[in-house]
Parts: C-alpha cells; structure tokens; sequence
C-alpha cells in the first residue's frame, strides 16, 4: 500500500513539474513576442509544446509567430491542432484566416473569416477581411456590405473607410467614395495611401489646387511612392508648367512608374537634343 501512494505521488509530482516547466517556457516565448523577437520564442513555444502536447495557448502563439515569419506551412499545422483541441477558439480560425490570404487561398480564408464572425459577431476585423477577399476577387458590390458591417461596429475604422471608397469606386460611385476617403482622412491625415487617392479622385474631377494639395502631402509622407508625383505632373502639365510637370515625371519615372517615362518622352523636351542631331 504505501509503495503504490509513494508511486502515486511521484507520479503527480512529475506532472507538476512537466506542467510548471511548460509554463515557463510558454511565459519565456511570451517575453520574446512582446519585445518582437520571434525568432527568439519559437524555441520556447516549441519546449513547452514538447512537454505538453495540447498546450493549446502555445500551439495558438507559435502559430501566429510563424505567421509572422511567413512560415505559412508551419503556422497551418499549429493551427489545426489548436482549432482540433478547441473548436470555438476564435484567435486560432483569425490567424489561419490570415495564412489562407496570404496564399492566396481565398476560398479557405472567407470560411475562417466567417467562422470568427459566428464565433463574435462584434469583430469589426473579420468583417473587413472579408471584405477585403471579396475585393480582390473583383466582387465589389459583395464587398460593401461587409464594409459596411466593420465600419458599423467601429466609426474610427479608417482603414475599413479607405477599403470601402476603393470598392465604390470600382463601382464608380465618385460622391460615396470621396465621403469615405473624407472620413478616413479627418481619421488618419498622416496615411499616404488615403491622400494619394482621393488626389488621384481630386484630378479625375479637375480639382486640380486640391490634387496638388493632398499629393504633395502624400510624398512628403511617403517619398518612394511613384503615383503621386505623376498626379501632380498631370496638373502641372494642364497648367502649362512643364518644368515642374518633367521634375514630378522624372521622380516618378525613376520610381519605374511606365506612364511617367513614357510622358518624358512626349513633354519633356530637351533643347540639347535638338543640337545633337
């Protein structure tokens, strides 16, 4: 009797510390994720998995580490295993939702979007990921209402803001999208991407002093984006100011922008070559 409560209690104790050790290498992965060093806490994740296999929260954590990493392979095992070990455990369809839309698996990716969705209909996120696929398959007008849903649920969604104008222009309601890009705007007046499109919808309608405006501001913010110098070279050149307008079309042709070499050769004469022939 007393070597099988000795056994017993062995046997316990060796569970406790498999679970402690777990724990800790866990909580040490957790320490390298906060300070954003991925490579670094895989390893941990990896000894607390080995010590207990159906650590689901490690198996969640490593799985969105080798997301991150673009280790799609890698990150879908573990995120099987998690979903397999607990069914309703939203994070681990989003993260896969994210692995499926990075490879472009788009099919798998809006069946975990809406999975987290059933899982909490509150999440503004998967609304707009969803959205987001819809877009890129050229479904606009099924994009929208997903859009509509994210922007819903959280007003200061600028990103959702600006996704939903680039769907109503594809459907060419101009007012709609110069409302959302607006909103987006007075949200987030330092996103490049916003300004140089609703610069872009500015030109379209001849709006030129506000062309000029929100694409200049978007260079500032983002210099080594090609579209807003060839926006502004286009209003440069409608005003008959082709020194400035070949000054934008060379910072945008050495961005490798097609458009722009291709208007070098159309307005931006040099007299030299003249001389040379």
């Amino acid at each position: 009797m007393r070597t099988t409560i000795l056994l017993l209690f062995f046997a316990y104790s060796s569970l406790e510390v498999c679970a402690q050790s777990s724990r800790e290498a866990y909580t040490q992965g957790l320490i390298r994720t906060n300070e954003g060093q991925d490579n670094l806490a895989i390893p941990y994740y990896t000894k607390a998995i080995s010590l207990k296999p159906d650590y689901v929260d490690a198996l969640l954590m490593r799985g969105a580490t080798y997301l991150r990493l673009k280790e799609y392979n890698l990150a879908l095992s573990d995120l099987d295993r998690a979903i397999n070990a607990d069914p309703k455990l939203m994070k681990a369809y989003n993260y896969r939702a994210h692995c499926f839309l990075d490879k472009k698996d788009y099919k798998r990716a809006i069946a975990d979007f809406t999975k987290v969705i059933e899982l909490n209909p509150e999440y503004a996120n998967a609304y707009d990921s969803r959205g987001q696929i819809l877009f890129l398959q050229g479904k606009y007008h099924e994009a929208l209402p997903d859009f509509d849903k994210a922007i819903m649920l959280d007003a200061q969604f600028d990103q959702a803001l600006y996704r939903r104008a680039r769907a109503e222009l594809a459907i060419k309601d101009t007012v709609s999208a110069m409302r959302d890009l607006n909103m987006a705007i007075k949200l987030n007046d330092s996103d490049a991407q916003y300004l140089t499109l609703r610069g872009w919808l500015h030109l379209a309608q001849g709006s030129f002093k506000e062309t000029v405006k929100d694409v200049s501001k978007a260079i500032k913010l983002d210099p080594a984006n090609d579209k807003p110098y060839l926006y502004r070279a286009k209003v440069r050149i409608a005003e008959n100011q082709l020194k400035q307008a070949c000054e934008d079309l060379h910072s945008a042709g050495n961005l490798n922008n097609m458009e722009a070499q291709e208007m070098i050769g159309v307005y931006c004469f040099d007299p030299k070559d003249e001389v040379a022939h």
